[in-house]
């Protein structure tokens, strides 16, 4: 029988889907009060009646139809868990703009104790707004869709395009513990949609809230996350794509970042969880650039770059990253040691010049790491620090690190002239070792190492004798692993 209809006994005419959203939610249950009938705040386009669910053995239902949405949010109000609060319900809602992109809004009562919200936001290339919001709290569901002004038909096919990179993306944030799947709101057409803005607060734990910001724009992204766990933030800058390399290009700068952020958290004892959603967040942001960046706009009227000066930057957008974990203090006995993690790094270029024949370009990158944390002076005991003297037997080790790299390329006349990219790193360990409360040692270890490599004779050589196009791709492989920053001073070369 199809549960959208009542079951009466005067024909086959099918009520208003209003009326059966109510009798879905009002079905009364032992021991239980019968809910409070949904009030619909707004419906732009409501049928008085539909042949397509007049009848039980009706063959298709369109997922987005007021029926359709009815039935999904009666089922989805009494889940316990965002995950099964919103199932579905972004992508149905989203789902309307590929057919007549009406709005919806919406409250049913549930009895499920679920506290999420998610909020998206789309600007499009003409200036209209379209909102979407998931509401979900121990009262019940509510869901509202709404645009601000009429969509043309290009509009609304993007719109609808994003319904299924919209649920994977409350999919993610609805679990146990939120993960990020925003990659394909990366891969929103910026011709079409300008902006789009994801805003999502999610009970982790009673009284404990993750939130989650994500902008996308033709100008620059950013997410931040905030949670029990600590928080992030990264920041691309998005109006020069004159120095974007190709993908292939990027995806390596980006697992090298990755592996920069692995090091650092082995390094300062971080939370597994938080790294994760960091690392996650900087290869989201940075995929899906847009297809043709020499039409985008950017701040310098030098473009013309060549192949080698792709070859000696990273590739990536410039950006500003950050992770901060949670401070705690696990010593009742010492409460000013503190188990701490910090990281940052960015990415700076810059072009300038009078023309592509007189160019010069600097890309500089840095990252920070500072770090505390307490560990057993035995591999095979667990640290287990108490009020009791006799439980005072920890190393606690802070961690200062600090790396930079330098890409400097310049042109005269249309001639390269300098060619040049610069490492330092620095690495500072403090560790002092705790016996029965007593400081037995207290140590210190400074490392740093910086090289400087001038690229111009290679360059110059590979000019005169540029080879086979694979040997071509090879020399630019080269060029490209010098860009990567390195944190550890040990792995910075001093010589070629």
């Amino acid at each position: 029988m199809n549960p959208l209809l009542l079951n009466t006994n005067q024909g086959t005419s099918a009520t208003s889907w209003q009326d059966r959203l109510y009798a879905l939610t009002s079905k009364p249950a032992a021991a239980s009060h019968a809910p409070i009938k949904p009030s619909v705040v707004y419906e732009a386009s409501v049928p008085s009646a539909s042949a397509t669910y007049a009848g039980v053995g009706a063959a298709s239902v369109d997922p987005s139809s007021n029926d359709a949405l009815a039935a999904l949010m009666a089922r989805n109000s009494a889940s316990s868990q965002p995950s099964g609060l919103f199932a579905g319900l972004g992508q149905a809602l989203l789902g309307r703009f590929s057919t007549e992109g009406a709005d919806f809004q919406a409250d049913v009562a549930g009895a499920g104790s679920a506290d999420a919200s998610v909020s998206l936001a789309i600007r499009t290339a003409s200036g209209a707004t379209v909102k979407l919001s998931l509401n979900g709290t121990q009262s019940g569901l509510s869901v509202s869709l709404t645009s601000d002004r009429t969509l043309s038909d290009s509009e609304k096919q993007a719109v609808a395009g994003l319904a299924s990179a919209f649920q994977d993306a409350v999919d993610g944030l609805g679990k146990q513990l939120p993960t990020l799947s925003l990659d394909g709101l990366m891969a929103a057409d910026p011709a079409v949609l300008t902006s789009v803005d994801l805003n999502a607060s999610i009970a982790t734990a009673p009284g404990v809230h993750e939130s989650i910001a994500l902008h996308t724009g033709s100008d620059s992204r950013s997410l931040k996350v905030d949670g029990a766990g600590g928080s992030i933030a990264l920041n691309l800058d998005m109006s020069q794509p004159a120095t974007w390399g190709n993908r292939t290009q990027r995806d390596a700068s980006v697992a090298s970042y990755l592996d920069q952020i692995d090091a650092a958290a082995r390094r300062g004892h971080a939370d597994a969880s938080l790294v994760s959603l960091f690392k996650d967040g900087f290869s989201q942001l940075n995929s899906h650039y847009p297809s043709t960046p020499a039409s985008a706009s950017t701040r310098s009227s030098v473009r013309n770059l060549s192949g080698n000066d792709h070859a000696m930057l990273t590739g990536l957008a410039d950006f500003d990253v950050s992770i901060s974990q949670a401070t705690q203090a696990p010593n009742p006995r010492q409460g000013s040691e503190l188990d701490t993690f910090n990281y940052d790094a960015s990415q700076s270029t810059a072009l300038s010049g009078r023309n592509a024949s007189d160019r010069h370009i600097t890309q500089s990158q840095q990252s920070h790491l500072k770090a505390s944390f307490h560990t057993s002076p035995w591999p095979d005991v667990p640290l287990n620090l108490t009020d009791k003297i006799g439980s005072q037997n920890y190393n606690y080790t802070q961690i200062d690190d600090s790396a930079h790299a330098s890409t400097n390329i310049a042109y005269a006349k249309g001639e390269l002239v300098a060619a040049t990219i610069s490492q330092d790193a620095s690495q500072d360990t403090h560790v002092m070792k705790y016996m029965v409360g007593q400081l037995i040692d207290d140590s210190d270890t400074p490392s740093h190492r910086d090289a400087t490599r001038d690229l111009l004779p290679l360059l110059t050589q590979n000019a005169r004798h540029p080879g086979t196009a694979e040997e071509q791709a090879m020399a630019a492989d080269t060029l490209h692993a010098y860009t990567k920053l390195q944190a550890d001073p040990s792995r910075i070369a001093l010589h070629d």
